[in-house]
């Protein structure tokens, strides 16, 4: 071939190869714009998934809602003594919940039992109102609510 002369050949290798690419960017686009726009409405709802717990009805409970037996149940106990002879305490509840991935969310609960610091962990899925305890703490704790039994006695 002269140096005059042109190499003529396809184009469609280069269309198909920047093509795919395109149709990639696309896509991976829309799924990151996804993933953010369904972390911001879901973004700040972390005293809704508190209350989602809280406002729960243990079958346990006999209709009473997860904050109604923790109040009865710190009742409960200052009729109780410890093993020093001291007056039981269960007290000090604190709520605290954070975002996980998109309408997940994780909820904690810290109380004190004496001198014990307790926490029970539950997984909240806002969008489905689905409540999930993680751990013996939080499986255990409408039973003990309602029976008025303290861990460390």
């Amino acid at each position: 071939m002269s140096e005059g002369e042109k190499k003529q050949g396809s184009a469609i290798g280069a269309l198909i190869g920047w093509g795919g690419l395109l149709l990639f960017m696309a896509g991976f686009a829309y799924l990151v714009i996804n993933q953010i726009r369904s972390g911001e409405i879901w973004n700040g709802k972390e005293p809704e998934a508190a209350a989602v717990v809280r406002d729960s009805k243990p079958p346990e409970g006999g209709g009473l809602t997860l904050g109604d037996m923790l109040k009865g149940y710190s009742l409960k106990v200052r009729d109780l003594k410890t093993e020093a002879g001291e007056r039981a305490y269960v007290g000090e509840f604190s709520w605290d919940a954070r975002q996980k991935n998109g309408p997940e969310f994780e909820v904690e609960l810290q109380w004190k039992e004496n001198q014990t610091t307790r926490v029970a962990l539950w997984r909240v899925n806002l969008e489905k109102e689905e409540i999930r305890p993680q751990g013996n703490e939080a499986r255990a704790l409408p039973k003990r609510a309602m029976d008025g039994t303290i861990g460390d006695l």
